[in-house]
Formats: C-alpha cells, sequence, structure tokens
C-alpha cells in the first residue's frame, strides 16, 4: 500500500472548500495540511515532506509566501499550484512571477485532482548542474529568485550577482555558460559584452528589458554572437526558452517555421469530451504550439481554443498530441510541464485567422 503525501493548503479557504479539497486530496493519496497565517504554513512545511502546495492566489501577500518559500532550496522544486476566481491571461502571469507551477479556478475540483495525480511520486533528485554555470545578474529579487529556480531544475548551476562590478569580474575571471541580466542594472550590455569576449569568455547573453525597447536593445547588441534580448516581465520559464534557442544555434534547424515566444490562455479538452480545462501557451509554430500545464490531454486527439497572435477573434482548433512533459526537475526540465500539439483541422475561417496571426507575429519580431 503506497504512503500518502503531504499537501499544504495555504489561504483562506471556506469550510465547504476545506471539505471538498480534502475529498481530493484523499482520492489522489495526498493528506491535506490547511494553514491561513504565514508562520503555522511554514513552519509546518519546515517539517514535512510536502509533495505539492496550493496556494489562494487571491489571500493577502501569498505572493510573498510564494517567493520566500522558493527561495529556500529545499522547497525550490515544490510543486505549487495556486487557485483563483478567475482564471485569465493576468492570472497565468502573476503566478509563473510567484514560482507558480499551474492555476486552476477556485470552484472546480477536476482540474485539481487531475493535477495531483500526475505531480512526481518521489522527492526530485538534486540538479547536478550537467549544463554548466548560468550567472544571473539581477537587480530585482523575486525576479532573481524565480529566474533562478527555473534554470537549476534545468540542469544549470546557478550563481548570482547583484552589480555590476560583480558581474564584470565574474565574466572575465571565470568561465560562464550563460549569462542572464537586465535593464535594472544598466541600459545596455554591449560594452560588457566586448571586454567578456576579450577576456576569452564564450558565454551566451540574455538580456531582459520592458517591452518598448525590446527592438531598440536588438539592434544594439546586433552582430554579437549567441547573444538576445527578452521580455523582462515574461514568464521566467521564457529565459529557459531563450536559453535553449541560443545553445542550438549552432547546429542544423530543421523546423518548417521558427518556434515564437507566445503566452494567452488556452482552453483546451479531449476531442469529444463535455468541459474544457485550462493551460497557458508557452511557444507556437505556424503548424502548432506547447501548452503549459500540469494536467496534459490523456488521449492523442484534443479541442483547442485561444487568441492567435495579433488577433481580436478566438479560434476552435484541434490538434494531435505530438508529446507530454510532466513536471521534472534536473537535466531532463528544458521546458515546462505541459504539451506540444500539432494543429490538424479546423473550420477554414479559423485555421486561416491561426495563420494570418502567427505570419504577422512572427513579421513584427523580425
Amino acid at each position: 500500500m503506497s504512503t500518502s503525501r503531504q499537501l499544504l493548503a495555504y489561504g483562506a479557504f471556506s469550510t465547504s472548500e476545506r471539505r471538498g479539497l480534502q475529498e481530493v486530496a484523499a482520492a489522489s493519496n495526498f493528506e491535506l495540511y490547511c494553514a491561513e497565517s504565514p508562520e503555522a504554513a511554514a513552519g509546518w512545511l519546515d517539517t514535512q515532506d510536502v509533495g505539492a502546495m496550493l496556494l489562494d492566489g487571491e489571500f493577502p501577500n501569498s505572493d510573498a509566501f510564494a517567493i520566500e518559500r522558493r527561495a529556500e532550496s529545499r522547497h525550490a522544486a515544490l510543486p505549487v499550484l495556486i487557485v483563483k476566481r478567475t482564471v485569465d491571461d493576468l492570472a497565468f502571469a502573476e503566478a509563473f512571477s510567484w514560482g507558480g507551477d499551474d492555476v486552476i479556478q477556485r470552484d472546480r475540483q477536476h482540474p485539481l485532482l487531475a493535477r495531483l495525480r500526475h505531480l512526481p511520486q518521489l522527492p526530485p533528485p538534486k540538479p547536478n548542474g550537467a549544463r554548466g554555470t548560468a550567472l544571473i545578474a539581477e537587480a530585482d529579487a523575486r525576479r532573481r529568485i524565480v529566474v533562478g529556480r527555473v534554470l537549476r531544475n534545468a540542469g544549470y548551476s546557478v550563481t548570482f550577482a547583484v552589480s555590476t562590478d560583480d558581474l564584470e569580474t565574474y565574466v572575465t575571471t571565470q568561465k560562464i555558460d550563460c549569462v542572464v541580466t537586465s535593464a535594472g542594472l544598466f541600459a545596455s550590455p554591449r560594452s560588457l559584452i566586448e571586454r567578456a569576449v576579450q577576456a576569452g569568455s564564450a558565454a551566451m547573453w540574455i538580456y531582459a528589458c520592458p517591452p518598448r525597447d525590446l527592438r531598440r536593445v536588438a539592434e544594439e547588441l546586433s552582430g554579437l554572437e549567441r547573444v538576445t534580448c527578452t521580455d523582462a516581465f515574461a514568464p521566467a520559464e521564457n529565459v529557459l526558452f531563450v536559453a535553449n534557442e541560443l545553445g542550438r544555434q549552432s547546429g542544423t534547424d530543421n523546423r518548417s517555421s521558427a518556434r515564437l515566444l507566445y503566452g494567452t490562455t488556452v482552453w483546451f479538452r479531449d476531442a469529444g469530451r463535455e468541459s474544457d480545462d485550462l493551460g497557458y501557451t508557452y511557444n507556437l509554430s505556424a503548424g502548432g504550439l506547447y501548452v503549459r500545464t500540469l494536467a496534459p490531454p490523456e488521449e492523442d486527439i484534443c479541442w483547442l481554443e485561444l487568441l492567435p497572435p495579433r488577433s481580436e477573434r478566438r479560434v476552435r482548433l484541434v490538434g494531435r498530441i505530438a508529446w507530454r512533459r510532466w513536471l521534472e526537475r534536473g537535466e531532463f526540465a528544458t521546458v515546462p510541464p505541459g504539451f506540444g500539439v500539432e494543429i490538424i483541422d479546423g473550420s477554414k475561417a479559423d485555421l486561416a485567422a491561426w495563420e494570418a496571426g502567427y505570419r504577422a507575429f512572427a513579421k513584427a519580431l523580425v
């Protein structure tokens, strides 16, 4: 007989909500513990082998509580699910900025049950640093913690710098494989990158800046190899996507269309089922997309509804699941948990709208 795992529910849950959570926890082989004070929750976490945390997204200072847990090495890989009354683009963006793994609607039990049942049975392995050393130079402590967690779980050994002087010392005297820095430290890193290259550095550089500055910064960094910029307000996992793309630049690209970062809420279900679940897109191509979720569809064919780029009207598409990624840690966590899907059908108007949105989006990024 398997041993139950521990589930912490932190926030203001009503009596009826606690009963429902208790039923879901029991059905997914978890033992539930509820806490409304940060002291009680943190104290319980420190004494238990916890399998997951359920966080009330509307509870005061729940963001600070999540970030504090992510800053603790023993909880950096703890699965965190955030419940909200309204699940939309903003809810996902907030959850990911807190180090959350998924968002579910507060009054629905089945999505929570599906996610808990798919969580790993065993504690995650310790990251082994097999992908090299990542240096994060970021003035914002919250962003530093969340980006560090993503890269560490993906197999990087992570170190931090909090000033330009620290950053320059690292990149000119030590072997660094990936540098992540931001506009919070300086307006443009070009001169520093050039000095690092002269000192023998072969690191990839990812510079995060506000969306309005992306085109200007890209022009300023043009001509530098394995250097790019990204949206500073996007989920931390986008940094990992960019690192993966930079790392494969020297290889052969056989894709028929480029994969582009794009985030929006997506409604999905196994084809023929009665109700949708909710996820968030990670990237897309002309012929498919990747959806972030802890509970990918179980069947091979699914229905999807989402807003294409550069569009004001949702489309409903039919997709074939190409691959699923469960919650993984270590060298295999190269993408967030979710599923990749190939678009295979839809109405003529919806397919045309999807293709037009992708093409316009790709053109705007050139």
